[in-house]
C-alpha cells in the first residue's frame, strides 16, 4: 500500500520560503497553493495571498490589495488589475494579514491603510474612505475608533 500523497500551502515570509519550500519537498511533500493543509509561520505575515478569477489560481502580493470585501459567503479582493475570490474567511484574513497594514473598518470589509487615498467624515461617526482604485468603503460605528487609532487620530 502506498503512502498518500500530502500537499500543503506555503504562507510564509519571503526570507525562508525557499529554505522551507526545498526541506519539504526532500521529505516527498507536494507544495500546492490550493492545499488545505496551510503551513504558516508564527509572527509573520505573507508576501501574497492565493486569489482565484475563473478557475485559474494566482500568488496575489498583498502589496497590491487595496481593500477585501465579504459578500455572504465569498471574499473578494480588490485591487487595480481587477477583483479576485479568495479561498479564506474574512475573519482568516484579518488574522492573516499585517494589522499595521490592514484594519478592519465593517463587519464585511478589510482595508489596506497604504490604498486610502482621503477620509471624510460622516455624521454620527463614522468615515466614508475613498480608494486610490476611486472606489468608496464605508468605516462603520463599530469601527470607529478602531480605525481612528489605526490611522493616528486622537
Amino acid at each position: 500500500m502506498q503512502d498518500p500523497e500530502i500537499k500543503i500551502r506555503l504562507m510564509i515570509s519571503p526570507e525562508k520560503y525557499g529554505e522551507v519550500a526545498a526541506a519539504l519537498k526532500s521529505r516527498g511533500i507536494t507544495l500546492d497553493d490550493s492545499a488545505e493543509l496551510i503551513l504558516t509561520e508564527k509572527s509573520a505575515y505573507p508576501a501574497f495571498i492565493i486569489g482565484k478569477k475563473g478557475e485559474e489560481l494566482f500568488r496575489l502580493p498583498v502589496g497590491e490589495i487595496s481593500h477585501i470585501e465579504s459578500f455572504a459567503h465569498e471574499v473578494v479582493a480588490h485591487t487595480a488589475e481587477g477583483d479576485m475570490r479568495l479561498g479564506d474567511r474574512l475573519v482568516r484574513l484579518e488574522q492573516l494579514l499585517d494589522p499595521a497594514e490592514f484594519v478592519r473598518v465593517s463587519k464585511s470589509v478589510i482595508v489596506s491603510l497604504s490604498h486610502v487615498k482621503s477620509i471624510r467624515p460622516a455624521l454620527t461617526q463614522k468615515f466614508i474612505l475613498t480608494m486610490k482604485d476611486g472606489s468608496r468603503v464605508d468605516v462603520t460605528r463599530s469601527y470607529y475608533y478602531i480605525f481612528r487609532e489605526a490611522i493616528g487620530l486622537p
